[in-house]
């Protein structure tokens, strides 16, 4: 029996001015290994992007939903080119069944998880518990997906072998900065 193709939606949402765009080459290499796995669509506000998220059928048949903004920490929000994004407004069930995916920095924390989790009604959910780099969170999220929607890895299991081959060891030998964490449902 054949395989399900799984399929990735890439929310862009880094300021068009940032030539670095985590998202868009994300969308370019998934392109040339799986076109057929993935959309992409970008957002400048925090109203246009929770209004999307809002219509269910905006998400319909998607496996993976990767948001590729800036993490805010110090509020716990997902920062869009105009606004801010809280755990708490995102729309209630908006992921429901889905991974998803936060390439925002330091967002892996309990305090914007916990709630995140409960309200999207996510999966499960991976983001980096720390600042990265923009190059290192393509190169981190391109082998994920690779292993997942190519070579059909769970996500925890591609999570766990990149983190290995590319987040442990010593920082000067080319280790991935970041700390990406999968996280669960309770």
């Amino acid at each position: 029996m054949a395989r399900i193709q799984s399929r990735l939606y890439i929310l862009e949402c880094v300021p068009k001015c940032e030539h670095a765009k985590e998202g868009e080459v994300l969308f370019n290499f998934i392109d040339l290994t799986n076109p057929k796995a993935l959309a992409f669509r970008e957002f400048t506000t925090k109203t246009e992007f929770l209004g999307y998220l809002k219509r269910e059928r905006n998400l319909h048949g998607f496996d993976f939903i990767h948001l590729s903004g800036h993490g805010y920490p110090e509020e716990n929000a997902f920062e869009l080119p105009v606004g801010r994004v809280a755990a708490e407004e995102f729309p209630p069930s908006c992921f429901e069944g889905k991974v998803v995916t936060l390439s925002a920095c330091a967002l892996s924390r309990k305090k914007f998880m916990d709630p995140f989790i409960v309200i999207t009604k996510a999966k499960g959910v991976i983001a980096p518990m720390y600042d990265v780099a923009y190059y290192d969170a393509a190169i981190w999220y391109c082998n994920f997906y690779y292993l997942t929607l190519r070579h059909g890895f769970s996500p925890v299991g591609a999570a766990d072998r990149i983190n290995r081959i590319l987040c442990d060891g010593v920082a000067s030998k080319g280790r991935v900065k970041g700390a990406f964490y999968y996280w669960y449902p309770d």
